[in-house]
């Protein structure tokens, strides 16, 4: 009776108390080969069949960073003159340039005013117009310079606002008629804030380019036609009374009637003080030095003095 055959694929424990089986060493080297192929793709095998292969240790890689220093954020610099926004601005580490803000092509100043400012990673680039000048709507369109107001009409107080809203220069007040009496002092001071202008330089609308002085001719009542009248039509010196003609002959002059020593007889009128050529003094006129200080009728009847003003003397009222 034959006795079965185990087989086994393992290595036999004595090549001399066993028979071959026919094919079986094929076999077993197969499957020994096809074993070994699994092991190393899976995990790898040691040389003694029970320790793991341990992995290679990945390559060391050393990376080297270049920093760069970056500018400090600044507050906005509009508004500063140039050399302030330039000293500020290197200050946080930007290099600085600066160009016109305006439609013109001129080289800023340092007293000049930032209307914008460009910032890039390391520059700042301000544009700039000069001090008195308002700043343009946008990069490089013209100076929007402000118009004068119209003020003829209005009271002073009215007026100096508004003209003062559209220009820093000085504003000079007269009077509209001669024989009224404004001082620049006063109006300062709220004197004239009521009384009308009737005249005005510039004239309405036109540009205030820079700071533009303006003169404002001034009356506490009523605007003449024109400047350098006078109210009072009597004060000029070239004023004539109207002729007097009721045929009488003679009549008394508007002295006589104001108690005035002055007369008129027959057309003729009399003045205590007369010309070197015989002629009755009017206001205004040039007097001699020894009549300074004396009073006479003038050719209008009206009672004059002779004063001194300086380098000359003056008949006046």
């Amino acid at each position: 009776m034959n006795r079965p055959q185990q087989l086994s694929f393992g290595a036999p424990e004595s090549r001399g108390s066993q028979l071959p089986v026919p094919g079986m060493g094929n076999a077993w080297r197969r499957g020994l080969g096809a074993a070994a192929l699994i092991c190393a793709l899976l995990t790898g095998c040691g040389s003694g069949g029970d320790e793991p292969v341990k992995a290679k240790p990945a390559p060391t890689v050393t990376v080297t960073a270049t920093v760069t220093a970056t500018p400090e954020a600044m507050t906005s610099q509009v508004s500063s003159t140039l050399a302030e926004a330039t000293g500020v601005a290197e200050k946080h580490g930007y290099d600085v340039s600066a160009h016109d803000a305006s439609d013109k092509d001129v080289s800023p100043g340092g007293d000049w005013k930032v209307c914008f400012e460009k910032y890039t990673y390391d520059s700042a680039e301000f544009a700039a117009v000069t001090s008195d000048a308002p700043c343009p709507k946008t990069d490089g369109r013209p100076i929007p310079w402000p118009a004068m107001p119209t003020t003829v009409g209005g009271t002073y107080a009215h007026a100096a606002g508004a003209v003062a809203k559209a220009t820093s220069g000085d504003i000079t007040v007269k009077a509209s008629y001669k024989d009224e009496d404004v001082d620049d002092s006063q109006a300062s001071e709220g004197d004239y804030d009521d009384w009308k202008v009737c005249f005005q330089t510039p004239a309405p609308g036109t540009r205030l380019v820079g700071d533009r002085d303006v003169t404002l001719w001034l009356t506490e009542s009523h605007c003449p036609a024109a400047k350098g009248t006078y109210k009072d039509r009597t004060n000029d010196p070239n004023y004539t009374p109207p002729s007097d003609t009721s045929g009488s002959g003679s009549s008394s002059s508007a002295s006589s009637a104001s108690g005035g020593s002055s007369s008129s007889t027959g057309g003729a009128t009399t003045c205590e003080i007369r010309s070197n050529a015989g002629n009755c003094y009017n206001a205004g006129q040039f007097c001699r030095g020894s009549d300074v200080g004396s009073s006479t009728h003038a050719a209008n009847g009206r009672l004059i003095y002779c004063r001194d003003e300086g380098s000359w003397n003056r008949w006046n009222y």
